[in-house]
C-alpha cells in the first residue's frame, strides 16, 4: 500500500459571521477577507509540511479548486511544481486537473510533461471532471462536461504518445498543429488516475485500465465502485486488476492516546462542515442526469456531511486514534475494498503545524511499517473483493452506484 500526504491548503481566517452571511466559503466569498501576509505564511507552512512528509516516506498529492477560502491551491500543476521543487523522493500525484474547465488540453499536456521531465518521472497524473460548483468560476456549460472530459483526455494522450505533428478537429477542441515539447519522462506517459463514482465514469476508467480513486466514500460505497470496476475490466479482457488500480482518500489523525487523537481529529470536521456550498452549486443544471442530480442533493455526499463524528470514524471516512487503532482501521479498509493507494488528508481547518507534524512523524514511525505491506501478495489472499469470490449480483452493483 502506498501512502500519500495531502492538504487542500485552506485559509482558516475567514470570520464566522462572513461565512454565514455569504452562505459558505466557496465561489461567492469576497476576497476582501484574504490577508496576503497570512496567505504567504500559510503557503510556506504547507510546503514545509509536504517537505517533511517526503522525508518521512510519504508520497504526495496536490489538487486545485477555485474562488474558495477552503482551498488555496488554484492550479494542480503549479502546486505540483512547488512540491517537486521542495522534495526529492516521493511521487507527486496531481489529482487532479479538471479537463472541462481548462481552455487548452494541449497546455495541460505540456505542463504535465514538463513536471515529469523536471522531476525525473515522479509524476502521477490525475484527470477529473471538476466538482459541479466549479462550473461557475470556470464559466463552462455543465451540459458538455463529460463529453469535454473524454475528448480532452483523448487529445492529451495522443499528444504524449505520437511522435509526429498532427491536427485535431473534434467537437469541442480544434488545433491545426500539435507537437508537444517536452515529451513526458515516463513512457508512454505518466500513470493516469481518475476520480469519480458515477457508473459511466467507473466503467470508462476500467476499460482504460487507469487507477480509480474514491474520495471520502464509506466502505460500502467504495467497495461498490471498485466491484463495478473489476467486473468491467475483466469483461473488457483486462487481467484481474490488483490493489494498485484502486485508491481511497480519508481524513486522518494519529496521536499517542485515543483521547488526544479524537480531540485534535475533530478539527478535520472542518472539511465536512455543512454550509460550505450553496444549494445551487451542488447540482448545476445539466451537470448530472436527472436521477443523479437528485442523488447529488440528497444522497452520498449529503449523507456524509450529516454523519456524526463517531459514524464517520466507523465508516472509514475519518481514520482517527492511536497508532494501533488507525492501523486496524486501514487494515479493515483494505480487506473491505482492496485499495492499494491511501491518500491521507492530514490537515484541515485550523489544525496547527505542530499538530500536523507530530501526526506525520508518529504515523510514519508506527503505522506506515505495518500497512505498507498490504496488497503485495493479493493474488495469494482469500479476500472477498476478488472477482472470482465476489458474488454480489451485477444488478445490485449497478443500482448502488451513481449514474
Amino acid at each position: 500500500m502506498r501512502l500519500y500526504h495531502f492538504t487542500e491548503m485552506p485559509y482558516p481566517f475567514v470570520p464566522p459571521e462572513a461565512e454565514h452571511a455569504h452562505r459558505g466559503l466557496k465561489y461567492f466569498m469576497p476576497n476582501r477577507y484574504y490577508d496576503p501576509v497570512l496567505g504567504h505564511q500559510l503557503y510556506q507552512r504547507y510546503l514545509d509540511e509536504y517537505e517533511l512528509a517526503d522525508e518521512l516516506g510519504f508520497d504526495l498529492m496536490v489538487n486545485e479548486h477555485h474562488q474558495s477560502a477552503s482551498t488555496l491551491q488554484v492550479s494542480a500543476t503549479l502546486s505540483a511544481a512547488s512540491v517537486v521543487h521542495r522534495t526529492r523522493r516521493g511521487r507527486v500525484l496531481v489529482l487532479g486537473t479538471p479537463l472541462p474547465h481548462r481552455e487548452s488540453p494541449i497546455r495541460v499536456a505540456e505542463e504535465i510533461a514538463y513536471l515529469d521531465a523536471v522531476s525525473g518521472g515522479r509524476i502521477d497524473c490525475g484527470f477529473v471532471r471538476g466538482v459541479q460548483g466549479e462550473t461557475f468560476p470556470s464559466n463552462q456549460n455543465p451540459v458538455h462536461n463529460m463529453d469535454m472530459f473524454i475528448e480532452a483526455h483523448d487529445l492529451i494522450t495522443q499528444a504524449w504518445t505520437r511522435d509526429d505533428v498532427f491536427s485535431w478537429e473534434g467537437t469541442h477542441y480544434h488545433y491545426r498543429y500539435v507537437s508537444v515539447w517536452p515529451r513526458p519522462y515516463q513512457r508512454p506517459h505518466p500513470p493516469i488516475w481518475i476520480s469519480g463514482t458515477s457508473t459511466r465514469l467507473v466503467e470508462w476508467t476500467a476499460r482504460h485500465g487507469y487507477t480509480l480513486c474514491n474520495l471520502l466514500g464509506t466502505y460500502d460505497d467504495t467497495a461498490t465502485s471498485f466491484r463495478l470496476y473489476r467486473r468491467t475490466a475483466t469483461a473488457a479482457g483486462h487481467p484481474e486488476p490488483g490493489p494498485d488500480r484502486f485508491a481511497y482518500m480519508a481524513l486522518c489523525h494519529v496521536a499517542p492516546t485515543e483521547q488526544q487523537a479524537r480531540d485534535i481529529g475533530r478539527k478535520l470536521m472542518y472539511y465536512l462542515k455543512p454550509g460550505r456550498l450553496r444549494l445551487g452549486a451542488a447540482s448545476p443544471p445539466g451537470y448530472f442526469p436527472p436521477a443523479s442530480a437528485v442523488a447529488a442533493l440528497q444522497g452520498r455526499l449529503g449523507a456524509v456531511r450529516r454523519m456524526s463524528y463517531e459514524d464517520l470514524i466507523d465508516a472509514g471516512i475519518l481514520l482517527v486514534g492511536t497508532p494501533d487503532q488507525v492501523t486496524a482501521q486501514i487494515r479493515r479498509l483494505y480487506e473491505h475494498t482492496g485499495a492499494g493507494h491511501l491518500i491521507l488528508m492530514n490537515h484541515a481547518g485550523d489544525m496547527t503545524s505542530n499538530e500536523v507534524r507530530d501526526h506525520l512523524t508518529l504515523f510514519a514511525r508506527e503505522v506506515m511499517p505495518a500497512v505498507t505491506p498490504l496488497g503485495t501478495d493479493w493474488r495469494d489472499q482469500d479476500t472477498t473483493w476478488r472477482v472470482d469470490r465476489d458474488h454480489t449480483p451485477v444488478r445490485a452493483v449497478l443500482s448502488s452506484a451513481l449514474s
